[in-house]
């Protein structure tokens, strides 16, 4: 079996959200008005309209924006998705965006929190698992949620978009099966970077491995 396949497999077939019999279930596309009408906040929009974060980033105002992105996945954590395709969409839009989204909420925990009710539940074994993170970041305390099975692609972060301040560093750990809330979606898999979405708070050693120098990215 190809090793997509395998990883597809991973995913648990239930879920949770039920079967909404509408032409809302069937979609895979969703605007703000439509979202809005099926009772989600209206800012989840946002991210499947495809906008830049970058912009909201670099504002004058960027404090009002993570205090209102904060305000989202509270209420996220709180109201999850209603069917699978909202789920599955979402997980792609996490897997395109989530580093700005991290870097705009910047609260590791709060995002953590709302990925176990949004994203389609991992079902399958312990595994060993890379993550390339900032070091700066990792000294704080504060580690991602995006780790894979593929050392090279996680050797990809550690030099490249993660190697902030003073560098990257190449994570390693033996995640346990309740640590890992998601497996990758199609997108993730169809990049070839495998990207599984893990619950740092439950992960019993980390290991540090190859180290880099700032990137400039």
């Amino acid at each position: 079996m190809a090793r997509g396949k395998q990883i597809q497999n991973l995913a648990v077939e239930s879920f949770r959200g039920g079967g909404t019999k509408n032409m809302f279930s069937k979609r895979c596309d969703w605007n703000v008005d439509d979202l809005t009408a099926e009772g989600y906040p209206p800012l989840l929009g946002y991210v499947f309209g495809n906008q830049g974060y970058r912009s909201l980033l670099m504002e004058p105002d960027v404090a009002r924006h993570r205090a209102e992105w904060r305000q989202l996945i509270k209420e996220l954590t709180a109201c999850g998705p209603k069917i699978r395709t909202l789920a599955e969409s979402f997980h792609t839009k996490w897997h395109e965006s989530h580093h700005l989204i991290r870097e705009l909420v910047d609260d590791d925990d709060a995002l953590t929190d709302m990925l176990w009710t949004w994203l389609p539940r991992y079902s399958g074994p312990a595994l060993r698992l890379y993550r390339g993170e900032s070091i700066d970041r990792f000294e704080l305390g504060k580690i991602g949620s995006a780790w894979t099975d593929k050392i090279d692609t996680a050797r990809t972060f550690a030099r490249g978009l993660n190697a902030r301040g003073r560098g990257g560093v190449i994570l390693d750990s033996l995640v346990p099966a309740e640590a890992i809330i998601a497996a990758p979606s199609a997108h993730s898999i169809r990049i070839n970077e495998c990207e599984f979405s893990v619950d740092y708070r439950k992960l019993e050693a980390i290991t540090c491995g190859a180290s880099f120098p700032p990137s400039g990215l």
